[in-house]
């Protein structure tokens, strides 16, 4: 069982990093917390959470964090773009320019097979 995550941004922020779990345990662990599962075309599996925050694990493994959408007085999505590290922290992946920020596209989370 990962650890207690930073929590704040939806249920994919509330458990600390999945490195080194098998994909089965993190698929019991993910459905346990209430995701809905789908296969994408590209083989990843992405787990989707009832406040619409994803868990997605790619076919090397890499696991890929998002916030649930928030939104600003206005009704537009505030948080686009962003991701989440292996502990459920906000990830700032674009500058205030809308350029990419290096090093922040992989957290280094990572499951085994």
């Amino acid at each position: 069982m990962p650890s207690q995550g930073v929590g704040g941004n939806g249920t994919a922020s509330e458990f600390g990093d999945l490195t080194g779990m098998t994909r089965q345990a993190v698929d019991d662990f993910l459905r346990g917390l209430g995701a809905k599962v789908k296969s994408s075309s590209g083989n990843y599996v992405e787990y989707k959470f009832s406040d619409k925050s994803k868990v997605i694990i790619r076919t090397n493994s890499e696991v890929v964090r998002l916030p649930a959408a928030q939104y600003g007085s206005d009704g537009r999505r505030i948080n686009r773009g962003l991701r989440l590290d292996k502990d459920g922290s906000v990830l700032y992946t674009r500058d205030e320019f809308g350029n990419q920020i290096p090093g922040t596209h992989i957290t280094g989370e990572k499951v085994s097979n």
